[in-house]
């Protein structure tokens, strides 16, 4: 489709230079007219130099005031129209004769009917300004502001034939402001239009403020504005003629109601509404005496009623139009609901077959549909049914047949149609929920993205489809394109959960691996660190403790030895740290033996029962549901015992806060997917449970680390956790937390098992 570029208002205006300029006699008569010095005779001299003018003056005077007999001079006639009289009939005149109609009355802007507008403007104006005398705007100026209010139209249409009758086109066919069409197509609009030439021909500032500025309403004209009530009344009388149809404007747009407009002003109802009454016949009178046309006021009338019907019977051909359209979007629109209501962004291609299948029962309103969607690798097919009569519906899995992956690969064409005869490969595959018959006059609406079918929707039909949707083809493609892209992204959410899975699988296995490196390299730097420390510590902190020891023995002093006694015994307290330390960095080598889990457990329980208050309650020990006997732990049983019973000291800890209680236990250790180190090796689960008041998240990341401790400062020196840890790798075991803050802690230890 070829585009037409807009052209620029500059290039637009200076067109409207080729226009003839106003007539020289219309112009000394405005010269006359507003020079307070001339007379009666200045008036005479000007129209004796043009004598149909002269005709058209004393006409109107023998028609004025019911003469009694003919006017035949304008010495009689100039006194009793009026300076302001003349000068409307005069621009009248010559503004008609600067815009011919030959040849423009059968275009879609008729200048005749344009004119009569015009008319209509103008007396309703001069009537309004009779009536408003406050307003101080002389009607005769109220008339010619009429008049000219949409000069710009006919000086568009004059330079720009073509182009304008394009612009009135438009604006019948949209029902919309010609003034929108005019800047669509032109590039300005006949306001900017008018205002250019009214001061190219020197009209009055009020004239031109007119013409630019009918359309705004009192509180939006600009604050220079001198002739704010010639406007004002200008824009009422306007509105009037076009609610009367009178003529022809463009302008099919009602901002405000003349009614609303006139109580604006101040008008009365009365003052209203015999305005709206004389209009016809002053109409009539003035096309009469200007040689428009002979209607009558009753055929002025009549034809004005005539442009409503007409215009009303075209609105309502349009309204028919877009009823149809809408009770189709509506239809869409619900369907798509339907539709959307039915998925999440895990459904699959089997539930996205079957939303469509409902949802398009509700957009095309047929009881029996069958609905498919090929699988992302075209081996599979999913079909859904559905049979509003007898209830039935579901959806099933077939394999594709190589008819149909064919027909898909070259499908694009049943995709421009949108709707089709189905296909052989098609109506195949629907054969089983539509008889022989049926099936040859199964119709199709193809599903698909990017010009390659994914599936369709199946019905069946007598008559041709085709002419049945051809008023909805817009919704109905855009409804078709949504499902295909809504296909699409099952396909997409299928691969992409498989390679979420397959990708998780592998961030996990990286992140414990990561995890488990960077944990044994930290404690393996700790270690070292440590080793060294409590080598170079151990010597000063004894020298410590001696001095310590030696004056405190030969202090007289209380103060002072009880002082020399605190240093030693913090020497002795940094000692004990440091030896930690180096059993930290430097375990003993673990003695290996087969120890019964049982025994082992028990042994732990019964000694932190005769430690905690009410500990028979508290603690207690649950054997395992699964059989283990024949194997026994293959550890060092000191080592072990010095691990369980830092895990069951912090579940006391634990508890004291909620009066939770604990549970010792042991099972067959589960195989961790991913986890290499000697997997192969059987082990023996302890765990250590209890419904203390858990750990939060960010605790729980640090529960190993060195130092760590979640209890009140000097409580604990954060070293049992992570000695444990040590101590459990070098046994060859693998130990976790599993917790839940405010419900407990669950303590996973598995250790090397052996045959006994």
């Amino acid at each position: 489709m070829s585009t037409m570029t807009t052209p620029s208002p500059e290039l637009t205006l200076k067109h409207l230079d080729a226009l003839p300029t106003l007539d020289a006699i219309a112009v000394r008569l405005l010269a006359v007219a507003a020079d307070e010095d001339s007379s009666a005779r200045d008036l005479v001299r000007i129209l004796r130099a043009d004598q149909a003018l002269t005709a058209r003056v004393l006409t109107a005077a023998s028609s004025v005031g019911g003469a009694a007999r003919p006017i035949r001079t304008l010495d009689q006639a100039v006194p009793l129209l009026g300076f302001s009289a003349i000068r409307s009939l005069v621009l009248a005149v010559k503004v008609f004769g600067c815009f011919p109609d030959a040849g423009r009355d059968e275009t879609a802007f008729n200048r005749r009917e344009f004119w009569k507008h015009s008319l209509a403007v103008a007396c309703a104006a001069r009537s309004i300004a009779a009536a408003m005398e406050r307003l101080s705007v002389d009607p005769e100026e109220a008339f010619v502001a009429g008049l000219l209010h949409d000069l710009g139209k006919v000086a568009l249409d004059a330079v720009f034939p073509k182009a304008y009758e394009r612009v009135a086109r438009q604006a019948d066919e949209l029902r919309c402001d010609i003034s929108d069409a005019e800047r669509e197509l032109l590039g300005i609009d006949h306001t900017i239009a008018g205002r250019k030439l009214a001061e190219r021909w020197g009209l009055p500032k009020g004239f031109a403020e007119a013409i630019w500025l009918h359309h705004l309403s009192a509180d939006a004209l600009p604050s220079s504005v001198s002739a704010g009530s010639m406007v004002a009344i200008t824009r009422l009388a306007d509105t009037i003629a076009r609610e009367q149809r009178i003529g022809y404007s463009g302008n099919y747009q009602f901002y405000d109601s003349s009614e609303q407009l006139a109580a604006q002003l101040g008008l009365s109802d009365r003052q209203y509404e015999q305005i709206v009454t004389a209009l016809a016949p002053a109409v009539a009178a003035q096309c009469e005496l200007l040689g428009l046309d002979r209607d009558t006021s009753d055929e002025l009338y009549v034809k004005s009623l005539r442009n409503a019907n007409t215009e009303l019977a075209e609105l309502n051909q349009r309204l028919e139009r877009h009823n149809r359209q809408l009770a189709a979007g509506a239809r869409y629109f619900r369907a798509m609901t339907e539709f959307d209501r039915r998925l999440s962004d895990s459904s699959d291609v089997s539930d996205v077959v079957m939303a469509m299948t409902r949802a398009t029962q509700i957009a095309t309103q047929r009881q029996r549909l069958v609905g498919f969607a090929l699988h992302e690798d075209a081996a599979g097919v999913e079909i859904g049914w559905i049979n509003t009569e007898t209830g039935d519906e579901g959806v099933a899995t077939e394999l594709v047949s190589a008819e149909l992956r064919e027909w898909t690969q070259r499908g694009r064409d049943a995709l421009d149609l949108l709707i089709a005869p189905a296909p052989y490969s098609v109506r195949e595959v629907v054969s089983a929920w539509f008889g022989e018959a049926e099936s040859r006059s199964c119709w199709m609406l193809p599903v698909g993205r990017d010009g390659v079918v994914q599936g369709g929707i199946v019905y069946v039909a007598d008559d041709d489809e085709r002419s049945r949707y051809a008023s909805e083809m817009d919704e109905l493609r855009a409804y078709l394109t949504s499902i295909g892209l809504v296909i699409g992204r099952a396909h997409a959410h299928a691969k992409a959960r498989r390679l979420s899975d397959e990708l998780a699988e592998t961030n996990r296995r990286l992140q414990q691996t990561q995890a488990s490196l960077l944990q044994q390299r930290s404690l393996s730097m700790i270690a070292n660190m440590a080793s060294g420390a409590g080598h170079e510590l151990n010597t000063p902190l004894t020298v410590i403790s001696g001095r310590a020891q030696l004056l405190s023995a030969k202090a007289t002093d209380p103060e002072t030895k009880k002082a020399l006694d605190l240093i030693r015994d913090k020497a002795h307290e940094c000692s004990r740290i440091v030896s930690e330390l180096m059993e930290f960095a430097s375990p003993r080598a673990p003695k290996l033996e087969a120890v019964d889990p049982a025994q082992l457990i028990e042994e732990v329980a019964r000694r932190w029962r005769e430690k905690m208050d009410d500990g028979a309650r508290r603690l207690r020990v649950q054997r395992p549901k699964e059989d283990i006997a024949g194997f026994a732990l293959l550890v060092d049983p000191a080592q072990t015992r010095d691990v369980l019973d830092e895990l069951v000291g912090n579940a006391v800890h634990a508890i004291q806060q909620n009066d939770g209680a604990i549970t010792l236990t042991w099972r067959p250790a589960q195989r961790t997917p991913g986890r290499a180190d000697q997997a192969h090796v059987p082990k023996i689960e302890l765990l250590v449970m209890d419904t203390g008041m858990g750990m939060k998240p960010d605790v729980l990341r640090r529960a190993f680390d060195p130092f760590f401790s979640y209890q009140a400062a000097g409580r604990n020196r954060g070293m049992g956790l992570a000695t444990s840890h040590r101590i459990v790798e070098i046994l060859g075991g693998r130990i976790w937390l599993e917790s839940q803050f405010g419900r407990g802690t669950v303590a996973h230890v598995a250790l090397p098992a052996t045959r006994i």
